[in-house]
């Protein structure tokens, strides 16, 4: 019975993680077709732009239940 609440938690933190991943992908970055690919300062504003948008979702998708983790395990000792 102790189980239950982990694998709720399991199938809870799937369930957000997949929720923010649609969200990242359907909000990925990229450059309008009047803006030359080619330049340097661009594709580095690009490269820096993907960089963030991957890093801001990833810590949204996994800080939540590793947080609600950690409170579960103090809240049952």
């Amino acid at each position: 019975m102790a189980r239950l609440p982990f694998m709720i938690w399991i199938v809870v933190s799937a369930a957000w993680i997949a929720a923010i991943g649609w969200m990242a992908w359907t909000t990925w970055p990229h450059l309008p077709l009047d803006i030359s690919h080619t330049d340097p300062a661009t594709r580095a504003a690009f490269d820096q732009a993907v960089l963030m948008h991957a890093g801001r979702h990833a810590a949204m998708a996994l800080l939540p239940p590793l947080i609600v983790l950690v409170l579960m395990r103090f809240v049952r000792r």
